[in-house]
């Protein structure tokens, strides 16, 4: 019989739709903090080697992504990537993971302050091994504490691109094109505190008058010279 040297999780009995399995690994202890972070109810016996596992049915998925990414040995090669570089330089290297995580760009998170960017990036590394709603979650927080969510960020980007396209002037339609007494309504609205008298209104009404009523018989005379000089 395996002796298992470490326990890790909750009561076994406070597990609801409880699923059992036992897996060879090297790994138990990374997939026990993975599914500890991720929320996900378990009970664990292991050793060096082996690992009993009892959760919650309902996460089923959950866990066999948390297994799948501590069994693939790629988080071992994500540390000593991040060896390889000088802090911060290797954490700015997973900014395209990041964007790729929070369906966006690496413009968009390199628009952000670098200590956000840093902080997104060490987050992804300390919940690499989560399931992945988790990791998406841990990294939408960071840009909430710091400001807006994704979606508010992704949203505006969105504003500013419709407002770089060019615009069509709107028209108004005819029938609220204002006529020559509505301009004039307005314009006395407008200019209702100049010292512009009803006599002074008056005044100049009778010069157009006397302007309009020249102006017609001027024409007059023109089109009964043109008769008389007519062959």
């Amino acid at each position: 019989m395996t002796e298992f040297s470490y326990i890790a999780g909750i009561d076994v009995t406070s597990i609801a739709n409880k699923e059992f399995i036992r897996i060879d690994t090297d790994k138990a202890q990374e997939i026990c903090v993975a599914l500890d972070k991720s929320g996900i109810p378990f009970s664990a016996r292991y050793g060096e080697t082996e690992m009993v596992l009892t959760y919650d049915g309902s996460c089923k998925e959950q866990v066999e992504d948390i297994i799948a990414k501590a069994e693939s040995g790629n988080y071992e090669a994500l540390l000593r990537e991040l060896q390889a570089y000088r802090e911060p330089d290797g954490y700015y290297q997973l900014l395209g993971e990041v964007a790729e995580l929070l369906n966006t760009t690496i413009g968009v998170l390199q628009n952000r302050p670098d200590e956000v960017q840093l902080a997104l990036c060490k987050t992804y590394v300390d919940f690499w091994l989560c399931d992945t709603p988790t990791l998406q979650r841990e990294l939408d927080r960071v840009i909430s504490v710091n400001g807006r969510t994704m979606s508010d960020i992704q949203e505006h980007e969105k504003i500013k691109e419709k407002a770089k396209a060019p615009t069509v002037p709107e028209q108004r339609a005819a029938d609220t094109v204002p006529n020559l007494n509505e301009l004039f309504d307005d314009y006395f609205r407008r200019n209702s505190h100049s010292h512009f008298s009803r006599e002074k209104h008056q005044h100049l009404s009778e010069i157009a008058r006397r302007r309009q009523q020249g102006e017609q018989e001027r024409i007059i005379q023109n089109e009964e010279s043109e008769r008389k000089f007519r062959p």
